[in-house]
């Protein structure tokens, strides 16, 4: 996922990673497996990403500000500390995470995704979770829960996202921190026409993105083309709620979660807010 355009982290022909599967709890130290529940908002990111991962690191390759989020955790906690991140996809973050020394559990609703998680992990590092964020309960906490690249926005509905928060809070520790990085909306709030990206996929072909706006309920229909050298065109479709900040906040109060810090960018930048380049990287703290 980028940080600047609502596409997700969240193959149809890519061999998924052996997870075992659980009830949708597991005990701390076991590896979890699929939690029950899920949403529409989870059925069309787990469509969409299964869609998408086979090129999706060629879509969206890794850059050295990656490793900023990683330099950012450590500001929070030191190296060794837990980690969940949702939206774990291809492991963009989760791999730089743990090259730190965090240790790392990664969620997703795609058995696509974490399969290239897996073939970029062989030694398995990252623990991977395959599940439903709304539904996830590990039966532990964490010192930081992560939810990196708009990943909040995947539920489509006010209702997915607080159930979505409640999730991320029992996930952590008393003393831990839950970073969520989400665009600012300012400009697509007000877009008037679908806006037409296109992404190459180096040697292979390119992908369009067109991207429309409902305002009134602050969803958008991103739908994705590839065109790749000998197969025909592959189409995939999701919808994302985004979320302004002030309703992010209010999310999180009602978990119990307020906000400690808001920056533009994992190197601390003052966030001023209305300019969709920007993202919008918010700290929370558990309420005692």
């Amino acid at each position: 996922m980028t940080t600047t355009a609502p596409a997700t982290e969240t193959n149809e022909t890519a061999e998924t990673a052996e997870i075992p599967e659980a009830a949708g709890t597991a005990e701390a130290g076991e590896t979890p497996g699929t939690a029950a529940g899920g949403g529409l908002g989870t059925a069309l990111t787990t469509a969409y990403s299964d869609a998408l991962a086979e090129v999706y690191d060629e879509i969206y390759p890794a850059t050295p500000d990656l490793e900023d989020i990683a330099d950012f955790l450590l500001t929070l906690t030191a190296s060794g500390a837990s980690v969940l991140e949702l939206g774990v996809g291809t492991g963009r973050v989760a791999l730089p995470l743990a090259d730190k020394g965090f240790r790392v559990h990664g969620v997703d609703s795609s058995e696509g995704m974490l399969a290239r998680l897996a073939e970029k992990d062989p030694e398995g590092r990252i623990t991977p979770v395959h599940a439903d964020f709304a539904a996830l309960d590990l039966g532990r906490t964490f010192d930081v829960v992560l939810a990196p690249f708009n990943s909040l926005c995947c539920a489509v509905a006010p209702d997915e996202q607080i159930a979505l928060m409640h999730a991320v809070a029992r996930h952590t520790a008393p003393d831990g921190h839950v970073v969520v990085e989400t665009f600012d909306p300012s400009d697509y709030h007000v877009q008037k026409k679908n806006e037409i990206s296109t992404y190459p996929v180096p040697g292979r072909g390119a992908m369009i993105e067109s991207i429309g706006v409902l305002p009134a309920s602050q969803n958008m229909m991103v739908h994705n083309t590839l065109f790749l050298d000998g197969e025909p065109p592959k189409s995939a479709t999701t919808v994302m709620r985004y979320l302004w900040p002030s309703e992010l906040d209010l999310l999180a109060g009602i978990a119990r979660l307020e906000l400690s810090a808001r920056y533009s960018g994992w190197r601390e930048q003052p966030f001023d807010g209305g300019d969709s380049r920007k993202m919008c990287v918010s700290v929370y703290r558990p309420l005692s």
